[in-house]
């Protein structure tokens, strides 16, 4: 997408999406995430014209499995990403994925991981991500996917 603006927001201008397309079960105050308000955190957004349409969250955190110790002191977790249906299947969440990435390599993150839903593990696929494990259950969003991937120098530059 052409019009397609990614540029950082604060991780409060993430929250309403993130209850919107995410979690409505829940309110906005109730979607500060851990590592939000971390310095080197980064919340981005994807714009058309003024309209907010996507959004992603990355902060440093290492991985909750005990299968991955490597990880711990490199890892960057993904939360929060969303876009708003009539940008699905348009490259718009491509687009913040990428930009979170280069973010990660930039600051000398070597795994980028997250809680994927079900159903959107092929879009993670698509960016390099893998599964690990089994699907498991969230609390008031369905099951998910322990997702990660290796992030090199090379991401830095796309």
């Amino acid at each position: 997408m052409s019009n397609v603006t990614i540029k950082p927001i604060s991780a409060a201008e993430t929250r309403p999406m993130r209850q919107r397309i995410l979690r409505p079960h829940q309110t906005v105050e109730q979607l500060n995430y851990p590592g939000d308000d971390d310095v080197d955190a980064l919340h981005i957004g994807a714009f058309i014209d003024d309209t907010l349409v996507g959004v992603a969250s990355f902060s440093r955190q290492p991985p909750p499995r005990q299968d991955m110790p490597d990880a711990a002191e490199t890892a960057w977790r993904l939360q929060g990403m969303a876009t708003t249906p009539e940008v699905r299947g348009t490259g718009c969440g491509g687009m913040l994925l990428q930009a979170g990435i280069r973010h990660v390599a930039q600051n000398g993150g070597t795994w980028l991981w997250c809680n994927g839903r079900v159903n959107v593990v092929g879009f993670y696929q698509r960016y390099g991500f893998a599964r690990l494990g089994q699907p498991y259950e969230r609390p008031g969003t369905g099951p998910h996917y322990f997702l990660w991937r290796m992030v090199t120098p090379e991401d830095a530059k796309i």
